[in-house]
């Protein structure tokens, strides 16, 4: 014999947002159980009924949307000065940068009179020379126009963040005296 199947367990475990392992732990039950009962193959155990009820019953006292918990002004700040110490950094780094490519340019851009000079006609060029080379190579892709580039974007999405958690702190005393004063009026 099929039971019926109890449509309330999904329902609180969407209401709840609980896993049916999840559901299963607040009724005594385990995720098994509660998936044969939600699918009509077993009754719920008398032991889990009362869980059951005052899940129920907290789910129909709760709000749909229940007011929104404050911001922590305290992490935000931090984070907030995280950010702007970080966007500190990168613009001390992208000081550096344009020099460090300069360098690397100009070592590349004098590759051909160098080879020229020290390994004329075929001649294999000295290690130095390769070495001379690979160097500006890689620093031209550690401080070079794309990662300048991209070290800017960051710099200018860590500033945007700053100022949107600037502006959320700004806000946050005026949302509370508002929620306080409509809780007033409740």
């Amino acid at each position: 014999m099929k039971n019926e199947p109890i449509t309330l367990l999904p329902t609180l475990r969407a209401w709840f947002g609980l896993s049916q392992a999840g559901l299963g732990r607040c009724l005594g039950l385990g995720k098994a159980m509660v998936s044969q009962v939600e699918r009509g193959v077993r009754r719920l155990p008398l032991r889990a009924s009362l869980p059951q009820a005052a899940l129920t019953l907290a789910q129909q006292a709760t709000p749909a949307a229940p007011t929104a918990e404050a911001p922590d002004a305290a992490a935000l700040r931090q984070h907030q000065q995280t950010c702007q110490h970080r966007a500190e950094q990168l613009t001390a780094d992208l000081s550096r940068m344009p020099e460090r490519a300069l360098w690397a340019r100009r070592r590349l851009a004098a590759l051909p009179t160098l080879t020229a000079v020290v390994a004329p006609a075929g001649t294999p060029p000295p290690a130095w020379l390769h070495e001379f080379a690979n160097e500006a190579r890689t620093e031209l892709l550690r401080s070079g126009s794309s990662a300048q580039a991209l070290l800017q974007a960051r710099r200018a999405a860590l500033l945007a963040e700053a100022a949107e958690l600037e502006r959320i702190l700004t806000a946050a005393p005026a949302d509370a005296a508002a929620r306080k004063a409509a809780g007033k009026r409740s």
